[in-house]
């Protein structure tokens, strides 16, 4: 920051001395160009009527010259101006000549051959080598008058008019540096406080960094940052959650599946070991679905879904997992009763997938295999509505709010399950801003759950 601040400030600073040297040249060029015009016009009064006698002369004979004053032009100010004249005189010339062209009279600080075009006006020109800024006066008498000035001149004034204007600023930019350094450095000790607060905190402390007395430049950034510490805070709950529920829940199914594999090997008779085999193999389907439950809902809970948002047909989707279900022997062919019009939602398509199948899951494990289940999928206003009734036990209605909690399961109800399916419905809900109400079915007597989306 200090060395883009003083290098900005050097480069505008050359910049400046850049426009202020045009600008003096400028300013100077018309000054002396008045000044030339002025010099013309007193050399015609005070001279045009005493040349009757020059014009009278031979053509052959040389023209007067005037002698003016050479002095040296060195120092400046006060330096340049003496006594008998200017320094700057020697600098200026003048001629006179006839209506022919002829040379009257010139001053012998400049040349004898012509400074400029028998022309009204200014002029530039170059004789021997140097540069002359030139004016020319015609007078009613017929005599041309010439005054010419060293271009140099100008060039000097303007440099010396942007040293001048610049040189002081340039010494100063020591001086600005010291001064820049100490308010920056004062200004950047609250941003050391805040960098102190964060380097030495202690991993396990995730509390927001309290703004009190936080900067308004970096106001923001500390404001991201304690965002992000919530963020961490909140994901590394859900990681010691999962890690409890799983060191939890699976204790006792591997402990189950250690006797089963025991028994397995130890069995007395192919009936021992043809029972032990079919307690084995249950006891690993529990195990993965549990293990595949707590990994879909600690994927939802932390919003890493798989799948990219995009546009999803419930129907669709109800439809698929009926059809699985079926072919899967879970739910018995015509158990089902559809009644699904196209209706589509935004969201993640393995979440609404989780979200439907863990519903028509939890609907046919309640529903005695007699018994019917209705799915219905339509659109009220701009909701999408999805219905699952079953013909179970149902949920009594002082526990319906308990059983979206994580491994919460009514006893009684004689099916086997992990009590993460309700869990992971009320996450993918949450997730795409649905919501779900559970009471009795009104026709098959058992859970009534409705959930409502966003539609597309």
């Amino acid at each position: 920051m200090l060395l883009s601040i003083l290098g900005i400030t050097t480069l505008v600073l050359l910049v400046a001395a850049a426009f202020s040297y045009r600008a003096g040249l400028q300013e100077a060029g018309e000054l002396f160009d008045a000044k030339l015009a002025h010099s013309s016009r007193v050399l015609m009064s005070l001279v045009d009527e005493p040349l009757s006698e020059l014009d009278a002369r031979p053509d052959d004979s040389e023209a007067r010259v005037i002698a003016v004053w050479h002095g040296r032009a060195e120092g400046k100010g006060d330096a340049l101006a003496m006594s008998d004249g200017h320094a700057y005189e020697t600098k200026l010339a003048f001629q006179v000549r006839d209506a022919r062209g002829t040379l009257l009279l010139r001053s012998d600080s400049g040349p004898d051959r012509r400074l400029a075009p028998l022309i009204p006006g200014f002029a530039d020109q170059i004789i021997d080598g140097e540069h002359w800024r030139t004016f020319t006066l015609k007078s009613p008498s017929g005599h041309w008058y010439q005054s010419g000035e060293l271009s140099a001149i100008r060039e000097e004034i303007a440099e010396e008019i942007a040293v001048g204007t610049m040189l002081p600023l340039l010494a100063a930019l020591p001086l600005l540096a010291v001064f820049v350094w100490f308010a920056v450095g004062w200004a950047c000790r609250s941003l050391q406080r805040v960098s102190d607060a964060v380097a030495l905190r202690a991993p396990e402390r995730l509390e927001p960094i309290r703004l009190a007395r936080v900067p308004r430049e970096v106001f923001g950034l500390v404001q991201a940052v304690n965002g992000l510490l919530a963020r961490l805070q909140s994901g590394l709950a859900r990681e010691r959650r999962f890690t409890a529920d799983a060191a939890h829940e699976l204790r006792t199914p591997l402990a189950a599946l250690k006797v089963h594999a025991y028994n397995l090997n130890h069995a007395n008779d192919d009936a021992e070991r043809a029972q032990s085999q079919a307690h084995l193999d249950a006891g690993i389907l529990r195990m993965e679905r549990l293990v595949a439950q707590l990994l879909a809902l600690s994927r939802i809970e932390s919003g890493m879904v798989a799948t990219a948002p995009t546009t999803i047909d419930l129907a669709d989707v109800v439809r698929r997992h009926e059809r699985d279900l079926v072919a899967l022997g879970a739910a018995g062919d015509g158990q089902f009763q559809l009644a699904l019009d196209a209706t589509n939602v935004p969201g993640h398509a393995s979440v609404i997938d989780a979200l439907v199948r863990n519903l028509i899951d939890n609907a046919v494990r309640y529903t005695p295999p007699a018994g019917r289940i209705a799915v219905r999928v339509g659109r009220d206003g701009d909701r999408a509505t999805l219905v699952v009734e079953d013909a179970g036990p149902g949920i009594p209605e002082h526990a319906r709010e308990r059983v979206f909690e994580r491994f919460h399961r009514e006893l009684g109800t004689g099916v086997e399950g992990s009590g993460l399916g309700l869990a992971i419905v009320a996450e993918a809900l949450q997730l795409h801003g649905g919501s779900i109400a559970l009471d009795a079915s009104p026709t098959l007597g058992g859970l009534r759950a409705t959930v409502s989306l966003p539609a597309a």
